[in-house]
């Protein structure tokens, strides 16, 4: 496995994966390792959190909510309607509890991968953007390019430029918007103002 050394109850699950959500990892750990190297990030903080960012994303979505309130993570009415939005908390706290990973930053990067946080750190950042810019994913994300040329220059020029074309794409498609991702592209936004 490329990369740096994970620890094994997080190599336990990488493995336990299906194939190709296995390799949708792959990429995101290189992509995340380069970009942190570019920002002055920890790669191998950056390499930690990519691998661990979707652990429980092959979670059906019934199991998602029981696992939610099992965890005591407060579900608000996007994800009961998305549950797939979910995946990023409970693996957050999979890991948390099973002591796979202790890192709050690296936490907070599987938390909020899937719809940010207006108060994202610089490597959870780094990580939600690398898992959006898997090549496999420039069907969903059109845009792709503009973050990857804004995303190089500077993580929160990244981070509005795809909150930008996520966010257009949801409204324009008449889909939900986690409330999580308009605070986040309203913090971005007020930040450049002042």
């Amino acid at each position: 496995m490329p990369g740096y050394e994970l620890p094994s109850l997080l190599r336990a699950r990488l493995e336990a994966l299906p194939d190709g959500l296995r390799a949708h990892v792959e990429r995101v750990r290189q992509l995340a390792r380069d970009l942190a190297a570019r920002h002055g990030i920890d790669p191998r903080m950056a390499d930690l959190t990519a691998a661990a960012h979707d652990v429980a994303r092959h979670i059906e979505p019934r199991r998602l909510l029981d696992e939610a309130g099992r965890l005591g993570i407060g579900v608000n009415e996007v994800e009961r309607a998305e549950p797939v939005l979910l995946h990023g908390p409970v693996g957050a706290a999979w890991l948390r509890d099973e002591g796979s990973v202790t890192e709050r930053d690296a936490l907070e990067g599987v938390r909020w991968h899937t719809t940010t946080h207006p108060d994202l750190n610089p490597l959870a950042r780094v990580v939600l953007l690398a898992d959006k810019l898997d090549p496999r994913k420039l069907r969903q994300y059109p845009f792709q390019e503009q973050v990857r040329e804004a995303a190089l220059r500077d993580l929160d020029e990244g981070l509005s430029v795809f909150l930008d074309g996520a966010l257009r794409q949801s409204i324009d498609a008449g889909r939900l918007v986690h409330p999580a991702s308009v605070a986040a592209r309203n913090a971005l936004l007020l930040a450049k103002s002042c």
